[in-house]
């Protein structure tokens, strides 16, 4: 049994390797390695080779996951049969919430490894990935002239992956060894730089904002003023290049000459359309505050604003016109979960590591779902799950370390 476990968490390491690294470069790869292996993680649990696990971190993150899926649910069978008429139309627009549930068997499998190696494979595994996909997204850009993607097949889930891989990357700073930490550092701009290339304006300030959180968290005390000017200095010249060297710096320019009263400056026409989307689907959300219009009807109503948009162009709304208000509490409970369970885990030396990578994966979801989804698309929900998977369980103390405790 011993030797078992020993092979089974040299497995779950290198999934979760595979995982991040496949994150940016594999696109929905990862949501396919999702499945599988909550289908093998079953297969042990009905052999009786794990068992199921309830616990600390692995509890709360089951009940939030059962609840976000309960809700939509609820709401799609409320709302069922008002706009399809081909019953299996609608049942396949609940489909995906199958992934939300595939998480739990998951975080059985992967209790079986102490948490000590889960998170530091998976900040490696981010770092590692993020360089990997540069020069892909470079080639994008420059090579073919259009907004890098990466393996995602769209900028935008592309520009979300690469926010989270760079600030996930931060947290190998504090690593013992020098590699770690170059590799650390080499993954937070590669990923950063990426966020640019995708052109993505909503989830540029992610890694700056995370990146400052870090320095004061963890520097606060070892930094000296000169070298945390010279830190400012070099964020501010990677954002600078990041803008003018992928182009955005001209989108901005726009918006602001704009907002200073130039009347003949064409905006982009994300700017007008999403305003425009958002405005319409307050309209929407009043019209039905309680029961929502369900996930299934979803392009229905924008549809009704004009447009062939499969979301919101921004996940709270999305979710309210979906569930209503309790749409938006599930929501806010699922998004806000990993930060609580990293909050009240044990302190032990990896506490405030898990504790800042929850931070980044909340912010970076938060302020994306701004201007883009926060559910409702693979990649955003396969990261996201997979990033919360291994918080919830390097969070849930394994039975040693609970005897031991004692």
């Amino acid at each position: 049994m011993h030797v078992f476990q020993r092979s089974m968490t040299a497995n779950n390491l290198a999934a979760i390797y595979a995982v991040f690294v496949l994150a940016a470069l594999g696109g929905s790869v990862i949501t396919g390695l999702l499945i599988v292996s909550a289908f093998w993680a079953l297969v042990y649990v009905l052999i009786g080779r794990i068992r199921p696990k309830f616990s600390a971190g692995i509890a709360i993150f089951s009940i939030v996951l059962l609840a976000y899926v309960s809700v939509n649910l609820l709401f799609f069978i409320v709302n069922f049969g008002k706009v399809f008429t081909e019953p299996l139309v609608e049942l396949r627009k609940i489909a995906p919430q199958i992934l939300f549930l595939a998480a739990i068997p998951i975080m059985w499998r992967l209790a079986i490894s102490p948490g000590e190696s889960l998170l530091p494979a998976l900040w490696r595994g981010a770092a590692i990935g993020a360089i990997a996909v540069l020069p892909l997204a470079l080639f994008q850009l420059y090579g073919l002239g259009e907004r890098a993607e990466g393996g995602s097949g769209n900028a935008i889930p592309f520009a979300l992956t690469s926010a989270l891989l760079s600030v996930t990357s931060l947290a190998g700073l504090l690593d013992d060894n020098r590699r770690f930490r170059i590799l650390a550092g080499a993954g937070f701009v590669s990923g950063y730089i990426c966020v640019f290339l995708a052109q993505t304006k909503g989830l540029m300030p992610v890694p700056l904002v995370c990146a400052l959180v870090f320095a004061i968290v963890f520097f606060r005390q070892r930094i000296r003023i000169g070298q945390a000017v010279g830190l400012l200095v070099l964020l501010s010249t990677l954002v600078v290049a990041g803008l003018y060297g992928s182009g955005s710096h001209k989108r901005f320019h726009d918006v602001a000459q704009r907002a200073m009263g130039d009347e003949h400056v064409e905006l982009d026409a994300s700017y007008s359309v999403r305003w425009d989307i958002w405005v319409k689907a307050v309209s929407a959300i009043a019209d039905a505050p309680l029961e929502g219009h369900g996930v299934q009807n979803r392009r229905s109503v924008i549809q009704s604003f004009g447009y062939a948009y499969s979301h919101m162009h921004n996940g709270y709304l999305t979710a309210m016109v979906d569930n209503g208000v309790l749409g938006l509490v599930a929501l806010l409970g699922l998004l806000l979960s990993p930060l609580y369970i990293a909050w009240r885990a044990p302190r032990n030396t990896l506490y405030g590591r898990r504790l800042f990578l929850a931070f980044s994966l909340v912010a970076t979801y938060a302020i994306g779902g701004l201007t883009n989804f926060i559910f409702g698309h693979d990649i955003y929900d396969a990261v996201f799950l997979w990033t919360g998977i291994v918080i919830a369980v390097s969070a849930t103390p394994d039975p040693i370390t609970d005897e031991l405790s004692a």
